[in-house]
């Protein structure tokens, strides 16, 4: 498990920086489509889905288990980035991208320290439920944002 969550630190940082720019190149909707903060949650979501599908036939525990660690680590990530940026970029009256990007390898490795310690805030059953939930509200959000400064 220790080799899975180093790997998956590296991994899931290097796709959410390569998901960063590639909507230019190839306009699918687990991209980021422009700046908000909204978009850049994909950032968080979608590699950490990919890196759970590729890890899943090396982990020798419960998958289940693994599927709740996964979505509380995709949620703790998001709330983690959400709320440090508006705390920092509040306090400062702007937001850096350096630091933006420092909040997302923080955020990737705080995950990952969720994943490794087997910590989930929901059962298996209901993370399934809400990562459903989870992935329809981007995709109707993508498609249809909300007037909010979160979204635009």
């Amino acid at each position: 498990m220790k080799k899975l969550t180093i790997i998956g630190v590296l991994v899931v940082s290097a796709l959410g920086t390569l998901f960063h720019f590639m909507y230019d190149w190839l306009p699918i909707i687990i991209f980021p489509q422009n700046e908000s903060i909204f978009e850049h949650m994909k950032l968080v979501i979608f590699p950490f889905f990919f890196y759970y599908f590729i890890s899943l036939p090396f982990y020798k525990g419960d998958s289940k288990e693994l599927f709740a660690s996964f979505f509380s680590a995709i949620i703790i990530s998001m709330f983690f980035i959400i709320t440090s940026f508006y705390t920092y970029s509040g306090f400062i009256g702007k937001s850096y991208d350096f630091i933006n990007i420092i909040l997302y390898f923080i955020a990737v490795g705080l995950g990952f320290i969720l994943i490794y310690k087997k910590i989930t805030l929901v059962q298996f059953s209901n993370s399934v439920i809400f990562a459903i939930i989870l992935l329809a509200l981007v995709i109707l959000f993508s498609f249809y944002p909300p007037n909010l400064s979160f979204f635009i």
